[in-house]
């Protein structure tokens, strides 16, 4: 009834990332014919989540876009497992199982979603999968919120896949490619080829210790990261030999010492993201407070989202 009083969904995604108390916000379209385009990004306070998705809906009609939040990384996991010798509709039911003694919650209530490893970029020629597993406990109270802010969301997405969509965009056709982002609580690898996400690792090194002003302390955090690059990159060259890696792709705010100690280090390209030779900020409302250098690569990925 009166549906001509209804406005049309806006294209695009808004997307909302927490770390602990604070969150971003980001709204990106991506016409068919060009650029993905960020139009406007925010900081929220999240120390109460539902007072600011009301905000938002009142201030960014949040109601008329597709909303999905970012979890945080203490909120589920994400962990390597073999495909299942049994119909695909049932990999989920054999998965969880496989699963029962690797999380310290019971995978009986847990929501579980399969990202499928091709089989034709491992060694074995077999498939095999990323399992994110997540107590409901922890989804339930953010899952309530949004719908009290009349805002629900429609997608609960892994900071993994959205770099994952980051890396597909930058992707060399034919080869794989890794992105390190390097954030304000951990750092996190993913390798991806084809836009598939083969191979995810968090590493214990914050960007505060990059920039770290005491030189020992500086350069113990790059030899942290460092080796747990060089650990991962020879796990990856031996399980997926027939993936190619084009380059590593470093994504921070500090300074580009850390990129130059592991430009020496490996056997790959390395580079600094410069994420306006991929995403058009043009005109975009960045609120005052953040720069196309400060919005979460995490956020961009997310709203990459095709679907």
């Amino acid at each position: 009834m009166f549906s001509w009083l209804r406005q049309p969904r806006l294209d695009g995604w808004v997307v909302v990332v927490p770390h602990g108390t604070t969150a971003q916000a980001l709204y990106l379209r991506w016409p068919a014919d060009g650029r993905p385009q960020v139009r406007w990004a925010c900081q929220l306070d999240w120390s109460a989540p539902l007072n600011s998705l009301r905000d938002l809906r009142r201030q960014r009609a949040l109601q008329r876009h597709h909303r999905l939040l970012v979890l945080q990384r203490h909120q589920y996991q994400l962990l390597p497992a073999e495909a299942p010798e049994v119909p695909r509709e049932q990999w989920s039911d054999a998965v969880r199982w496989q699963l029962r003694d690797l999380v310290n919650f019971p995978v009986d209530d847990a929501q579980i979603d399969l990202l499928e490893i091709p089989a034709e970029t491992n060694q074995r020629g077999r498939p095999s999968v990323l399992a994110a597993i997540a107590p409901r406990q922890e989804l339930a109270p953010i899952a309530e919120d949004a719908l009290r802010a009349r805002a629900p969301w429609k997608v609960m997405d892994l900071p993994e896949t959205a770099l994952r969509n980051l890396a597909a965009l930058l992707e060399e056709p034919g080869r794989g490619i890794a992105l390190l982002c390097i954030d304000e609580t951990h750092s996190t690898l993913v390798i991806t080829a084809s836009g598939e996400l083969l191979q995810a690792r968090h590493i214990d090194v914050t960007a505060a210790q990059i920039a770290e002003p005491d030189d020992t302390l500086r350069q113990q955090a790059f030899d942290r990261a460092g080796l747990e690059l060089q650990r991962t990159l020879d796990s990856f060259e031996r399980l997926f030999s027939r993936v190619t890696l084009s380059r590593l792709v470093v994504s921070t705010t500090t300074s580009d010492d850390f990129t130059d100690y592991v430009r020496e280090l490996l056997y790959v390209p390395v580079v600094r993201l410069r994420i306006e030779d991929c995403i058009d900020f043009d005109g975009a409302d960045l609120g005052g407070t953040l720069t196309a250098a400060t919005v979460s690569p995490i956020a961009i990925g997310a709203a990459l989202r095709r679907t």
